[in-house]
């Protein structure tokens, strides 16, 4: 069949319809033919194209769960059902999907249509064909309308990898001009893309439990998020991880991809990893609170500086500063300064 090797070759989700069109309703006998495809965002529902029931789809999302089409559809995937079957028994002009399409200015009283879905239950495509005659559709028509699932099914998966490719492309691209670790993710947390030196420090410093499903800290999904869904131009953020037992820290940044997937801003996520500037000797002999502390004196901030930074107050500066000389040897705080600086 032609149609099976045009679906083969296609590029783009409109590429799809407009090669299926002309033959769906000349082998189905329909009117009109609707296409849904898989949002290439990866949110929910279909993206739909038709050229003659837009009338009826165009507020869709509002109310599809209450559409007899998409209700047997979705507790009969991948099946091709005609109307009588979807209604079982209930009249055809009780239902609110008829008196929408009439409110549409369109007489549609036959369909055929199926729901594709893959082994994860997750939605590809949906079909549908329209007859505004008085015949239903015939068993024929049904079985070649079924035969033909696979195809689109097929079709929906290439223009899905293609576009991931393109856009995977252009995001490494993005990212190769930022040096070091680096990943992007889009405004619902979801990693798109990562540097070869992301993924030691994200397993370094965030256990799996700390991690999304798709290895993506928690805490970022939260930051990205926060940050997507404020209002106005979409601004930058930061995030400073506490010191580990190493007195290292982490600084991640989060800024406004140049590169847009499809309906989601994206997020280019700079990871920087510190160490303290203490001499490694010095710095095993300190607490984990000392190394704080020291990494503020090794700057030549004053006690009360540390103090406000570390929310602390002066005396306790005080105290682990007399400790922290105490056990490096260190005559006073210049003397630390001038000794304690990491080679």
């Amino acid at each position: 069949m032609e149609l099976l090797t045009d679906l083969i070759n296609v590029r783009s989700y409109a590429d799809i319809y407009t090669v299926a069109e002309s033959k769906v309703l000349q082998l189905c006998g329909a009117d009109h033919f609707a296409l849904g495809c898989a949002n290439l965002d990866a949110s929910g529902g279909l993206q739909w194209t038709t050229r003659t029931v837009r009338a009826l789809l165009d507020g869709y999302p509002q109310w599809f769960k209450r559409c007899f089409v998409f209700k047997a559809t979705w507790f009969q995937p991948n099946c091709v059902l005609n109307d009588v079957q979807m209604n079982r028994g209930q009249a055809l002009e009780r239902t609110e999907t008829r008196q929408r399409s009439i409110a549409a200015g369109l007489d549609l009283r036959h369909v055929l249509a199926a729901l594709l879905v893959d082994k994860s239950r997750r939605i590809k495509a949906g079909l549908a064909v329209y007859s505004e005659g008085e015949k239903p559709f015939a068993l024929r028509n049904q079985w070649k309308l079924q035969e033909l699932t696979p195809a689109f099914s097929g079709a929906v998966s290439s223009v899905q990898y293609l576009h991931s490719v393109r856009f995977e492309r252009d995001l490494l691209k993005a990212v190769s001009t930022a040096p070091g670790a680096t990943m992007v993710v889009n405004a619902a947390g979801r990693e798109r893309v990562r540097t070869d030196a992301a993924t030691p420090l994200l397993t370094k410093w965030f256990p799996r439990n700390e991690q999304a499903s798709d290895g993506v800290p928690k805490v970022w999904v939260e930051r990205v998020t926060a940050l997507a869904n404020r209002d106005g131009v979409p601004q930058p953020g930061s995030i400073d991880m506490p010191p580990n037992a190493n007195g290292e820290t982490l600084h991640v940044t989060f800024t406004p991809s140049t590169v847009i997937e499809p309906g989601l801003l994206t997020w280019q996520v700079r990871i920087l990893e510190r160490s303290h500037g203490l001499r490694e000797d010095w710095l095993q002999m300190l607490t984990r609170k000392e190394r704080e502390v020291a990494k503020y004196m090794l700057r030549g901030d004053t006690d009360r500086s540390i103090g406000l930074t570390l929310r602390i107050d002066k005396e306790t500066v005080k105290r682990h500063g007399r400790h922290i000389r105490r056990k490096t040897g260190a005559l006073n705080r210049k003397d630390f300064i001038a000794r304690g600086r990491r080679s």
